[in-house]
């Protein structure tokens, strides 16, 4: 079967072959093949072997398409065809904060007020249906805000770190 999938902001297309006789199925993302085999551990959570690697992934639903976090890192994954594109999230054009994609409890903060981070950076680690998810810093910048300490409960989208993006200079953001 083949899809188009926007992961984030980016679109990628996506083949996926039915499996072999040994559970192995071709994957295929933009043009890069791998050798996949999928187990169902519950309802959201799987375990992959990729090319000989195995990985845990974990998924959880809601209005705005399918969260997939791999490695504690959580991405959305939309139907391209059908979901409506996002604002870029490039310094100044989206968000300036960090947030849950759902409700979770706040482990661990990872940053202070007035630190410098890296675009990716892990700012706030949170735990989620018995998985924990580090979330990171969508651009570089300053730690403006702390809205969160370890052991709160926190809503989907609940702002838990705003960032200042830096801006480069010779730009008039």
């Amino acid at each position: 079967m083949e899809y188009k999938l926007l992961v984030g902001d980016k679109e990628c297309a996506v083949e996926v072959t039915p499996p072999n006789a040994d559970g192995l199925r071709v994957v295929t993302v933009d043009g890069t093949s791998s050798d996949v085999a999928v187990t169902a551990v519950s309802a959201n959570h799987y375990h992959l072997v990729v090319d000989g690697r195995g990985v845990n992934l974990f998924v959880a639903m809601d209005q705005d398409g399918t969260w997939v976090s791999v490695e504690g890192r959580a991405r959305l994954v939309q139907d391209a065809d059908k979901a409506q594109r996002r604002t870029s999230r490039a310094p100044g054009a989206g968000p300036k904060e960090v947030a849950p994609p759902t409700p979770a409890e706040v482990v661990e903060i990872m940053v202070e007020v007035g630190q410098e981070v890296t675009e990716g950076q892990a700012v706030v680690v949170v735990s989620a249906m018995k998985m924990k998810m580090t979330l990171t810093a969508p651009y570089s910048g300053t730690v403006t805000a702390i809205h969160a300490k370890p052991g709160d409960r926190v809503d989907r989208g609940k702002i838990l770190v705003d960032i200042e993006p830096i801006r480069e200079e010779g730009t008039n953001e």
